[in-house]
């Protein structure tokens, strides 16, 4: 009997400690507990009492938890001048017009799809956001949109019918658009470039009509172009589909940077140089915002990404990756288009009515690989990592990648080379899978050989290929031998090995071929091999450190052509040029660029004239005028190199 009474004590605990809170039923403990000790009750008449006492501790984490909600309850109870706000601006809307429903929240205003009671006319209704109101050089700034939207007479430029206040709420009222922002087209991959095209022409067009009213917009941004719904076509836009919107932050045509709240007024991808800088502005500022947006319009992404900080510095000191090295089906005069808006100097960028032209085309025909020879490159890059550029550095065709469908690999490749009918080798370590790949021209996989493993026709780390007398040659580093495959990828059979020399290697590191012969840079012997197609031993090629000694130098890479052989001498930094027996012709200074390593493997390349020098882990081809010796400009490959060699059109 004694224990059910405890229970109901303990149960009658926890309610009153909801109620109540813990610090009567502690007191009620100390009683309890002080009747135990006076009256020298026996332990099992205590235990009932105990099991009160224990509900009674318990009673506090009981309370504590009713309390802990206690907060939400409150801050919700504070968040219902904001509702009771919304609804008081409803209320005082709906004087002129019928509020319908919301339809966004911007970072700074609320925008309502409402209906003019007087004209029956569907308008957006946008309305500053209650922390804003305040500021009473953000309400001129807010009205400021209108009267500058007010001045706009283009099809392209939203409309604005009314603005001003009801009962202390602020608001404009513009054209209602049925449609989607630029933004998320880009986003969703929904544009074709010529769709892309016509509505930047629409824009541009938009902006030479404020421009010569004196207006310089300062947030262009894809968030701020809308395309109506339906006017999207195959072959581009109508052009009364789109509407340039949001003019918060437009102003007078030169101005300074103006700030609100303490923080730069436009976004910082689309910032234009001199904006990211604070210093003054004029309609050119525009421009660059423009190419921003067409950059991101062709290639799916804007040029600079990161923190604030970042993009800040990158808008004002980096150059952009072209947008034809991104996706080469741009066509050319687009990607130089927007390059030329993208100039850091403001006076190097083009007007709008150049803009305009090239926007609409039409646009030379994409000839495919049209030139004699072309640069093929193996990078470092998630997306198209074998690439074709022509010798003055486009990228003409990328093919392969990063990733897991068919053609893409787990790594960059390690060697490219090109056979007589065009196809392209490509070497990739992948272990316990085929290592050696061959593509067309236009990027569809062949075929696929060279197993991981030790066994004839198996590799362990192939970092060399080459195409001679109908065969590819493969060189694997870790075994130092020289395999040799027909073109369809059939074991030929294989030569070389670990050794001091005379055929055999002490880790080799490049391979290149010439008619008759095979050069192996034998990077752990200081020197070059050269073999016959069948694997003899011919002549090497080293060079002493001095005449007094018989140290030889580091040599780290190698090239030939045109009865030449080229070796990059480490220690000196020079390409030495020989002729095949071994005699010193001349000697090049390859440059040393920001970033380049000057004891980094490099890749050499002589072609009519020119030597194409990349140290590897560079993102720039040095190019070498072998008459005089003097360098030219490198070109921009804007991924880190792994591999150089020469595709020969077979048309």
């Amino acid at each position: 009997m004694i224990w059910l009474l405890a229970l109901l004590l303990v149960l009658l605990t926890a309610l009153l400690a909801v109620r109540l809170g813990p610090w009567p039923l502690l007191l009620l403990l100390a009683a309890l507990s002080g009747v135990g000790v006076v009256s020298g009750m026996r332990p099992e008449a205590a235990a009932p009492w105990l099991l009160l006492a224990l509900g009674a501790l318990a009673a506090p984490r009981l309370y504590l938890g009713p309390r802990r909600r206690a907060p939400k309850r409150q801050a919700s109870r504070e968040k219902r001048p904001t509702r009771t706000k919304t609804t008081e601006e409803v209320q005082s809307l709906s004087q002129r017009y019928e509020v319908l429903e919301k339809v966004g929240v911007g970072g700074m205003a609320t925008v309502y799809k409402a209906k003019d009671k007087r004209t029956g006319r569907l308008v957006a209704l946008k309305v500053p956001q209650e922390r804003f109101v305040g500021d009473p050089r953000f309400v001129r700034r807010f009205h400021r949109e209108a009267e500058v939207l007010a001045k706009m007479d283009h099809p392209n430029i939203v409309k604005v019918y009314d603005h001003g206040q009801v009962d202390g709420v602020h608001f404009i009222a513009m054209e209602f658009l049925d449609g989607e922002g630029l933004d998320r087209l880009i986003e969703e991959r929904r544009l074709n470039l010529k769709q892309a095209a016509a509505i930047l022409a629409r824009v541009a067009d938009a902006l030479r009509h404020i421009h010569a009213q004196g207006i310089v917009h300062r947030d262009i941004k894809p968030g701020n172009v809308m395309v109506l719904k339906g006017a999207l076509r195959e072959d581009g836009v109508d052009p009364r589909g789109v509407r340039l919107m949001d003019f918060g932050i437009a102003a007078g045509k030169v101005l300074t940077r103006l700030t609100i709240t303490g923080a730069r007024i436009g976004t910082p991808v689309y910032m234009s140089p001199e904006q990211a800088k604070g210093q003054k502005l004029d309609h050119r500022s525009d421009i660059y915002s423009l190419g921003i947006v067409l950059y991101e319009a062709l290639t799916g992404q804007p040029p600079f990404t990161g923190g604030y900080e970042t993009v800040i510095h990158q808008q004002i000191f980096q150059v952009p990756t072209p947008p034809k090295q991104l996706k080469p089906e741009i066509p050319q005069a687009l990607s130089d288009l927007a390059l030329r808006m993208l100039e850091k100097d403001p006076s190097k960028r083009p007007g709008l009515e150049e803009v305009i032209r090239v926007l609409e085309g039409p646009w030379e025909e994409e000839r495919g690989l049209a030139h004699p020879y072309y640069l093929l490159l193996g990078v470092e890059a998630k997306k198209g990592t074998v690439r074709f550029l022509d010798l003055e550095g486009t990228a003409s065709r990328l093919i392969s990648g990063i990733g897991s469908a068919k053609g893409h690999f787990p790594a960059p490749p390690l060697a490219v080379a090109a056979d007589p009918e065009g196809g392209i080798w490509v070497a990739v370590f992948e272990h316990g899978a085929r290592m050696l790949h061959r593509f067309s021209p236009e990027g569809e996989l062949l075929l696929s050989a060279g197993p991981y493993g030790m066994k004839p026709g198996e590799f362990l780390f192939p970092l060399g290929l080459a195409v001679a007398g109908g065969f590819l040659f493969v060189l694997d580093g870790e075994t130092a031998t020289l395999s040799r495959l027909d073109l369809l990828g059939q074991y030929q059979g294989r030569f070389g090995g670990q050794g001091p020399g005379r055929g055999t290697f002490q880790d080799p590191k490049a391979l290149v071929a010439s008619g008759e012969y095979l050069f192996v840079l034998d990077y752990g012997n200081r020197q070059v091999q050269r073999l016959s197609l069948d694997g003899r031993y011919l002549s090497r090629y080293a060079f002493r450190r001095s005449k007094e000694s018989e140290a030889l130098r580091l040599l780290g890479g190698v090239g030939v052509g045109e009865e030449r052989l080229y070796v990059y001498d480490a220690e000196a930094g020079k390409v030495r040029v020989l002729d095949l027996s071994g005699a010193l012709l001349s000697s090049l200074s390859l440059p040393l660029l920001e970033g380049e390593d000057r004891m980094s493997l490099v890749e050499l390349l002589p072609l009519d004239g020119i030597l194409y020098a990349a140290r590897r882990g560079s993102t720039r081809i040095h190019r070498l005028d072998l008459e005089t010796g003097e360098p030219l400009p490198p070109l921009e490959v804007y991924a880190p190199v792994r591999a150089l060699s020469l595709w020969k059109n077979p048309v």
